[in-house]
């Protein structure tokens, strides 16, 4: 379950880029939905060999909280800063820190900034997605070191082959892609 709910997040990266910037998602579909399918791929090989029943899936919180869109929107307008002080700044490497740490606990709010800063002209699509894949990849990081903390070490060594799969892939990605 934990791997299928990660590679549905790439799908909402992708969801996320065509409503932002639609002409940024022409160049960004091919390489994240690669991603995305190769994600998918694992998570189901993952669930068709593990997949017992016995999993119960956690209540969900209430997406319309005030509270949590505060804190969203805080984080969105903070991370907009840093990635624009990062380009200008530090160039393209840059952002690319900027990806990692916002990456660790949020990839919506580094999407959506990056998707407009390629949808103004500001950024070019190809640094664009690959700014945000490795905001996704740092994301996964975080996930499998919460799940080494919090879970079992048989659900830690499910999660972390198929995160590293999807790593391996990514950062492949990055930096052999066109």
């Amino acid at each position: 379950m934990i791997l299928l709910a990660s590679a549905v997040a790439f799908a909402r990266i992708l969801v996320e880029i065509g409503v932002v910037a639609p002409g940024f998602f022409r160049t960004a579909v091919l390489p994240i939905g690669l991603l995305t399918v190769v994600f998918l791929a694992v998570a189901l090989t993952g669930w068709l060999r593990y997949a017992r029943g016995d999993e119960r899936v956690p209540e969900p919180k209430n997406p319309s909280e005030l509270r949590s869109a505060l804190v969203f929107a805080a984080l969105y307008a903070v991370i907009l800063l840093a990635v624009a002080a990062a380009r200008e700044h530090l160039g393209r490497g840059g952002l690319y820190g900027v990806a990692v740490i916002s990456g660790l606990t949020d990839v919506d709010a580094i999407t959506l900034s990056t998707s407009n800063l390629v949808a103004r002209g500001d950024l070019s699509s190809g640094t664009g997605w690959r700014v945000i894949t490795v905001a996704a990849l740092s994301n996964l990081a975080f996930k499998a070191g919460a799940v080494a903390l919090l879970g079992h070490r048989t659900v830690l060594a499910r999660v972390a082959l198929g995160y590293g799969v999807v790593a391996i892939t990514g950062l492949a990605l990055v930096f052999l892609w066109p």
